[in-house]
């Protein structure tokens, strides 16, 4: 039996844990408000001794669909508090945690958020035998969706450059 596999079997059972945003100090909001259109929070989790875990940081933005963007990490200062991310989730989709010989770190750009209902980032590893830590920032903008008024002067304006266009080259047909 590898030592890995050895570390593995040795391990507890997989803690799955929930923290709804608000959770202090796993998950809570460091700008913004769920209200807002920009908001950004902080995550992670900690361990004292050798664990199997599978965190789950869930929130529902109230107000309207966007995209979000975060970064996660690790850091092995001894082989005794290598805690390692093998599995990170967001709504669903895996993501890979690339692992260096001091740590591991990601980031994500346009993961898309959508409103009304959970969203979730979930975290699965294992820490060494002395515990170790994991910590992430994720931050949702809300997309933009134009006003029907806005829509109305992009559509004229669409409109009065097809026209300007039309006679310009109906002048430049005639010129010739």
């Amino acid at each position: 039996m590898s030592v890995c596999a050895l570390a593995l079997a040795c391990a507890t059972a997989a803690n799955a844990t929930t923290f709804p945003i608000g959770t202090i100090p796993n998950f809570y909001i460091t700008s913004g408000t769920p209200f807002s259109n920009s908001i950004t929070a902080n995550f992670g989790n900690g361990f004292n001794t050798q664990v199997n875990f599978d965190d789950s940081f869930t929130f529902t933005i109230p107000t309207k669909d966007g995209l979000g963007s975060g970064s996660i990490s690790t850091s092995f200062s001894s082989p005794g508090n290598h805690l390692v991310i093998n599995q990170l989730w967001v709504n669903g989709t895996l993501y890979t945690v690339p692992t260096t010989s001091s740590g591991q770190s990601l980031t994500l750009n346009g993961v898309p958020i959508t409103h009304g209902v959970l969203n979730t980032i979930r975290v699965v590893g294992v820490s060494g035998p002395e515990g170790g830590s994991y910590a992430g920032t994720a931050t949702f903008a809300a997309t933009a969706v134009p006003e029907a008024g806005t829509w109305a002067m992009m559509l004229g304006g669409f409109g009065l450059m097809g026209m300007v266009m039309r006679r310009r080259q109906a002048k430049l047909a005639y010129a010739a």
